[in-house]
Formats: structure tokens, C-alpha cells, sequence
């Protein structure tokens, strides 16, 4: 009986660590083929992963990664905020939906998304970088709108008073004397 119980313990062990040394290893060859421009093929090693385990968090990240190659940005924004929700810490997932939103030419929407992951990893220096960029082209663009803005414009001129409303000595002002 204990060597039953020991062999089904040990098949259950060592299965279970072997579908994680292939899930890591599909993972790598998707890696490698996104590296390549083969999304076709790295998407359906993700997917193969996600099917008998959909909270994998490398996969998942992956499969994000995968979709904003694709070109289908929304879908990746989806994947990103996602990982954020489960996975609040994951520093990554917001330093790439910021991305994403730069890409869309949403930059104050990158700047929060920034904000949001240095909040929870201090320390990342990628989205010091990365917002030093966003606050950069921020200020580019209002410059330039600026510069336009001041070509269009006439000078502000104020109409100038002719007259005192009131003689100074009503308003309480040293002057005139009555």
C-alpha cells in the first residue's frame, strides 16, 4: 500500500514538474520564433501553454507581446491590463501597455500607466527612461503647438482708462485735498 501511494505521489510529482520543463520550453521556442517575425507559430506555443494552464504569467506576458507584434494593439492592451489586475507587481506589463499607448499617440495615458508602475517597483529603471521620454515628447508637442499657436495670435492689448473713476481722496489714496 505505501509503495502504491509512493509511486502515485512521485508519478504526480514528477508529471506535474515535467509539464512545467515543457511549458517552459514551448515558451522559449515562442520566444525565439517572435524574435524571428514567426508569430504564427510562437502564438500557437502560447497558446498550447494557456489551454491546460490559462493563469501562466510568462505565457500570458507572451502572448501580449505576440498580439502588439501582430499589430493588434487593442487586443495586447487587453492582455497588459489583464496582468496588471492579476499580477499588480508585474513592472513589465505596465512598462509595455505604456508602450502601446505611446504607440497610439496617447501619451498622457502612458504617463499614468508609468506612474502607476514606478509606484509599484520604485526602482525600474526602464520606466524612469520611459517616462523621461513621454515627459520629453509632451514637452515637444506643446512647444511646437505653442510656437504655432504664437504665429496665429495677435498680441493681447488691454484698453487703457482715461479717466479716474473716483478722485483720489474719495478712494482713501493720498492726493488731493478737498
Amino acid at each position: 500500500m505505501k509503495v502504491k501511494l509512493f509511486y502515485l505521489l512521485s508519478l504526480l510529482l514528477f508529471g506535474g514538474m515535467t509539464g512545467a520543463i515543457a511549458d517552459e520550453g514551448a515558451l522559449q521556442q515562442a520566444r525565439l520564433q517572435l524574435e524571428n517575425g514567426q508569430l504564427r507559430s510562437a502564438m500557437q506555443k502560447v497558446e498550447g501553454v494557456l489551454s491546460h494552464e490559462p493563469g501562466n504569467v510568462p505565457a500570458r506576458f507572451l502572448q501580449a507581446r505576440i498580439h502588439a507584434r501582430q499589430g493588434r494593439l487593442e487586443r495586447a492592451i487587453a492582455d497588459y491590463e489583464a496582468l496588471i489586475k492579476d499580477q499588480p507587481t508585474l513592472v513589465e506589463a505596465y512598462n509595455n501597455l505604456a508602450a502601446l499607448y505611446v504607440r497610439k499617440g496617447n501619451l498622457e495615458q502612458a504617463r499614468l500607466i508609468l506612474e502607476q508602475g514606478m509606484e509599484t517597483h520604485p526602482a525600474f529603471a526602464a520606466l524612469y527612461r520611459n517616462i523621461t521620454a513621454v515627459y520629453t515628447e509632451m514637452a515637444r508637442r506643446s512647444y511646437t503647438e505653442a510656437r504655432l499657436l504664437k504665429e496665429e495670435m495677435k498680441p493681447l492689448e488691454l484698453p487703457q482708462l482715461t479717466d479716474l473713476v473716483q478722485p483720489p481722496c474719495e478712494m482713501g489714496l493720498p492726493g488731493r485735498s478737498p
